[in-house]
């Protein structure tokens, strides 16, 4: 039988062989706003964590069929399950239960008779961890998928840089030689491979635009600030606004720190000319004795800061991500019509 709640803390699968047990600690959840839902033994409660999602166990020790240790054991063999926080829920008191069960794995081992508070505060303090656990599991996660993408962006852009490039470049210059050739001539081809020649070196155009989004090939070889300037120059040609760059930094930074703070402020420029309607962008880069601060400001539109984080803002929760991934600090200030600014300082 299954006693369920929507709860706003947590969903929490409750296994116990007594009825009673099962629905005084269900209306203790309920009441501390958990979601609870009930098995009668190991195998029930197995096939449960299996179907749907739970943010924690109370498991009894002594029910029929499968016990608390067998379902214990097969969580922890079992990859999907076995970072759930399980709390014991026994009226076994002898220590060599309780140090079983914590060798096992389970988080918590309680007592029955308990206090409500104290299962309370046991269940918030699980359920914390867990988050914390998750958190560094999915910073890990995009800091692999990100180190990735860069190491996979830049050999693309090596390869275009290196061979379609300068292919392109060959092939436009040939082309338009061979049309001046044939329009002295008068040939009547002359106009056709004059036209062959634009396009090659439209194309041209366009792979070097693409290397430079993909990964500046200034970055690697001359560092943070030669390819910022190259971008913001690159970025006002294209889109007429006025760009600053106000950079203290004499020497090359590590490479990981270059790559994120270009990232960061490719990001909040393409923020701006998306988003914002600014006519002026002011970038600052300064090193400090252990850090390093970027703050990106417009004078654009604005918006509201603390928006969720969707839509056009998960561009400022990707920037995030990567700064604190570094051990850094990150904040955006925005006020509608009073523009915006992006901070980051990097430890190094």
């Amino acid at each position: 039988m299954s006693h369920e709640r929507n709860g706003g803390r947590g969903r929490i699968l409750v296994v116990d062989d007594e009825e009673l047990n099962r629905i005084l600690l269900s209306a203790m959840l309920q009441e501390f706003d958990y979601a609870a839902e009930t098995a009668e033994d190991g195998e029930q409660a197995l096939r449960m964590l299996r179907a749907r999602p739970f943010d924690a166990v109370l498991l009894d020790l002594v029910m029929p069929r499968m016990d608390g240790y067998q379902a214990l054991a097969e969580m922890k063999r079992d990859a999907d399950l076995r970072r759930i926080p399980v709390m014991v829920i026994s009226s076994m008191h002898d220590m060599d239960s309780i140090v079983r069960c914590i060798e096992m794995g389970a988080t918590d081992y309680l007592t029955k008779p308990f206090d409500p508070a104290l299962l309370h505060a046991r269940i918030r303090g699980s359920l914390a961890s867990l988050q914390e656990e998750r958190m560094a599991l999915l910073q890990e996660q995009f800091a692999q998928v990100t180190a990735a993408q860069e190491e996979e962006r830049q050999r693309i852009a090596r390869e275009l840089h290196d061979g379609l490039v300068p292919v392109l470049a060959s092939l436009s210059i040939r082309l338009h030689t061979l049309g001046k050739r044939l329009e002295n001539e008068e040939h009547p081809l002359a106009g056709e491979i004059k036209e062959l020649a634009e396009q090659a070196q439209a194309s041209s155009r366009d792979i070097r635009r693409l290397v430079h989004d993909l990964r500046p090939v200034a970055l690697d070889e001359l560092g943070l600030v030669p390819a910022l300037r190259e971008h913001l120059a690159h970025c006002e040609r294209e889109h007429g606004l006025a760009f600053e760059l106000a950079a203290d930094v004499p020497e090359r930074l590590p490479a990981s720190v270059e790559t994120t703070l270009f990232r960061i402020v490719q990001e909040a420029v393409n923020n701006v000319l998306q988003h914002a309607q600014a006519q002026h962008v002011r970038v600052t880069l300064l090193r400090g004795d252990d850090h390093v601060r970027l703050e990106i400001a417009d004078d654009g539109r604005g918006f509201e800061a603390q928006l969720p984080r969707s839509g056009r803002h998960l561009g400022l929760w990707s920037m995030r991500e990567r700064v604190e991934h570094l051990g850094g600090e990150f904040e955006v200030r925005s006020t509608p019509g009073q523009g915006t600014r992006v901070m980051a300082v990097v430890p190094l």
